[in-house]
């Protein structure tokens, strides 16, 4: 590593002089280490921008004063631009190339090295559905920020480039990036897992009824899903429907999963017990 690695976020961002930002281009065909930086960055901007549905605006002009473009602004702001991009007589040919195979997904990813669980409701990817304990964050925004675990981006980037929505979605879920789950299932093709995963958005929003609308033709298609069972137990009992919520909560628990049945049994005794 030498001085010039210490820069390609300035250079992303623009904030390099001409005369710095040529420096860095011909050092970046030399060092590995930056060349797949960068080729990173701007996969993890795209698909930043496109889950956000950013539009397609114009492509970047020279920026006065000695300075270069802010590549990353700009590709921010130019989500379904085709990659690859190039500055004329600013930037050297830089090709984002298509993504490998699928490969092992971190653990982190969908939190599966963690002993226990934030999320109540159910999410339909089974990589997302494995049963921890239910413990809830507490403390507050600031136990919130603390406990929060950062979400890599490169595996979303891979998992986009499979059209893999409803990992991503449980990815974004997970990790309580609610607005760009939301931008993705309203991109995913309908299905019946669609419908599950916006149930538990509409748990999250606090739209009981909403979840129902959503998960009761699920359940006509699929009456023994175990995760439209489950998120629809949920939402009746915030419903204050106790009954229909410990009869869901108990099919649930006749499923036999391991730990969800477990916990299903003790839901619904717990709501018998309060009626």
């Amino acid at each position: 590593m030498n001085a010039h690695c210490t820069r390609l976020h300035l250079f992303m961002d623009g904030e390099l002089s001409e005369s710095d930002a040529e420096a860095f281009r011909n050092h970046l065909p030399r060092c590995a280490a930056c060349e797949g930086g960068l080729r990173d960055l701007l996969q993890l901007e795209l698909l930043a921008a496109r889950a956000l549905g950013t539009g397609v605006a114009e492509a970047p002009a020279a920026k006065p004063e000695g300075h270069v473009v802010a590549l990353g602004a700009w590709v921010r702001r130019n989500a379904r631009v085709v990659v690859p991009l190039a500055m004329a007589a600013s930037l050297c040919a830089i090709v984002v190339p298509r993504m490998m195979p699928a490969g092992e997904v971190p653990a982190v990813v969908f939190l599966e090295n963690q002993s226990t669980r934030e999320l109540e409701a159910r999410l339909s990817d089974p990589r997302a559905d494995k049963h921890r304990p239910y413990s809830p964050m507490r403390g507050g925004a600031e136990g919130a920020e603390a406990g929060k675990v950062t979400l890599p981006l490169r595996p979303l980037a891979e998992m986009e480039e499979r059209r893999d929505f409803r990992g991503i979605v449980a990815a974004y879920v997970l990790h309580g990036q609610w607005q760009q789950a939301q931008a993705v299932l309203a991109r995913e093709p309908a299905s019946l897992a669609r419908d599950i995963d916006l149930s538990v958005v509409a748990l999250q929003d606090g739209r009981y009824q909403d979840a129902l609308n959503l998960l009761d033709p699920v359940l006509r298609t699929d009456p023994r899903n175990p995760q439209a069972l489950w998120n629809r137990a949920i939402a009746l009992r915030e419903l204050g429907q106790k009954d229909l919520a410990a009869h869901d909560f108990n099919q649930v628990a006749d499923l036999g999963e391991p730990g969800w049945s477990d916990e299903a049994r003790s839901l619904a005794k717990g709501l018998n017990a309060s009626r």
